[in-house]
């Protein structure tokens, strides 16, 4: 059986290393033939790419002092709403604010206690 094994372990090896070999020289094909192509019309490709790339650098910048001024405003409001609702805590059910009481806290670590292995993976709580 471990005979057998090692066959396929060789076979799966040899398939690797051909699949890697046929992608990588197809790779290096495809980085020599645009080469090639650079060498022989290097003015089309530089033509073709200059008036759009300085579009695409201008639209660029009018965007960031966009997304600048939205971030700007966000921000802002955000502080506002912070300013104007006290903070507050939510514990146990929706809407209750204040402090825990050691019965709550002493109820949750009973129950998470008794729920086995995955209870008891983080430990018990520290006061």
């Amino acid at each position: 059986m471990d005979e057998a094994l090692g066959e396929r372990l060789v076979e799966a090896a040899m398939l690797i290393g051909v699949g890697m070999g046929v992608v990588f020289s197809a790779l290096v094909i495809l980085m020599v033939s645009i080469m090639i192509i650079n060498r022989l019309a290097p003015e089309k490709g530089k033509k073709a790419g200059g008036p759009v790339l300085l579009e695409a650098i201008e639209a660029e910048h009018s965007e960031r002092g966009r997304i600048a001024a939205l971030a700007v405003a966000v921000a802002k409001a955000m502080q506002r709403e912070r300013e104007s609702i006290p903070e507050q805590r939510t514990i146990g059910t929706v809407g209750w604010t204040g402090e825990p009481s050691r019965w709550a806290v002493s109820g949750r670590e009973q129950a998470m206690l008794s729920r086995g292995k995955a209870g008891r993976q983080w430990g018990r709580r520290s006061n």
